[in-house]
C-alpha cells in the first residue's frame, strides 16, 4: 500500500480530523509509524513534519524510545531500533506462519529458481514476513518487513479478493499508482478480482514491473481461511504460469497442513 494510505490510517485511527493524538501511546506511534519502507533514518525534522506532533515533544519521545532501545540515534538522525524488530518476531500468528513455512518456501525457491514471498493481511496493508530466493534474471521481491501493493501485485490482489471486507475498493481506488503500462485501473478492478474469486488464486503479468509475472495462491489455517498469500515472482520470457502454479498450490497445502500442527501444538490447554 502506499504511504499515503499509512497516513489515512493514523488520521482514522486519531479520530480523522488531522490532529494528532493527544495521548503519550498514541504520539509514540505516529513517530514509530512515520518510517516508510525506504527510510533508513529520519532526522527531528523529519519526524514532526510527518507526524505533526510539535517538535519538543517530538524531541522527548525520541529520547525516550532510544532509551528503551526502540529507536536508535546516529548523529542528528533516528533509526528504528533492534527492539522492536525482536517483538515483532514474537508476534504468535506471524511467528508461527513463518515457521511453518519456511522450509517450504526455501524448498519451492530451489525448484523454481525464483523469488518466493509470502505475505499477511495487516490492518489495510499488505505486509511481507517472508522472502526467499532471487532467480536466474536477479528480479528481487518485496523485503520481508514490507508492504506489497495491493492493485498491481499478484499476492495484494488475492488479498484484495478474499478479505473484501477488510480491503474495501473505494478507499483503495484514489491511491492506485499505474505501476506500468499493464497496470489495470479502477475501472478494470472490480472484475478482475471476481476472476480471481471464482479460480481461487491470482497472477498478474508486467502489472508491477516491466518484464516480471507473479501467481499467488491463498494460504489458509486452522482458524484462519485466509491467513496470507503464498506468490512467485519470475521472469515473464519462459514462464509457464500453469506449472507455477501446480507448485504454488502443492506447497500452499504443504503449509496448511504444517500450520495446522503447529497452531494445534501451540493451543492452550
Amino acid at each position: 500500500m502506499t504511504t499515503a494510505s499509512s497516513h489515512r490510517e493514523r488520521a482514522d485511527v486519531t479520530g480523522g480530523d488531522g490532529e494528532p493524538p493527544k495521548t503519550v501511546l498514541g504520539k509514540v506511534g505516529l513517530i514509530l509509524g512515520a518510517f516508510r519502507d525506504n527510510d533508513f533514518s529520519l532526522s527531528l525534522t523529519e519526524l514532526t513534519a510527518r507526524t505533526g506532533v510539535a517538535k519538543a515533544t517530538v524531541h522527548r519521545l525520541c529520547q525516550e524510545l532510544v532509551a528503551g532501545e526502540l529507536l536508535e540515534r546516529e548523529g542528528s538522525h533516528y533509526r528504528l531500533g533492534l527492539q522492536l524488530y525482536e517483538i515483532g518476531l514474537r508476534a504468535p500468528r506471524q511467528r508461527t506462519l513463518r515457521e511453518a513455512a519456511r522450509p517450504v518456501i526455501e524448498n519451492l525457491a530451489q525448484s523454481l529458481d525464483n523469488a518466493i514471498t509470502l505475505s499477511v493481511p495487516n490492518a489495510s496493508e499488505l505486509l511481507c514476513i517472508e522472502n526467499v530466493g532471487g532467480h536466474r534474471n536477479r528480479a528481487r521481491a518485496s523485503l520481508g518487513g514490507r508492504h506489497m501493493q495491493l492493485h498491481s501485485t499478484a499476492a495484494g490482489k488475492l488479498t484484495l479478493a478474499m478479505l473484501p471486507d477488510q480491503y474495501p475498493l473505494p478507499a483503495l481506488v484514489p491511491l492506485m499508482l499505474r505501476r506500468t503500462p499493464r497496470t489495470l485501473t479502477a475501472a478494470q478492478l472490480p472484475d478482475e478480482l471476481a476472476r480471481i474469486r471464482e479460480q481461487g488464486y491470482a497472477t498478474e503479468i508486467e502489472e508491477h514491473r516491466p518484464g516480471y509475472l507473479a501467481v499467488a495462491v491463498p494460504v489458509r489455517g486452522s482458524d484462519h481461511p485466509y491467513a496470507g498469500a503464498l506468490s512467485v515472482i519470475a521472469p515473464t520470457a519462459g514462464s509457464n504460469i500453469a506449472r507455477l502454479l501446480v507448485a504454488l498450490t502443492t506447497a500452499s497445502h504443504t503449509i496448511t497442513s504444517r500450520l495446522t500442527v503447529f497452531e494445534a501444538y501451540r493451543a492452550p490447554l
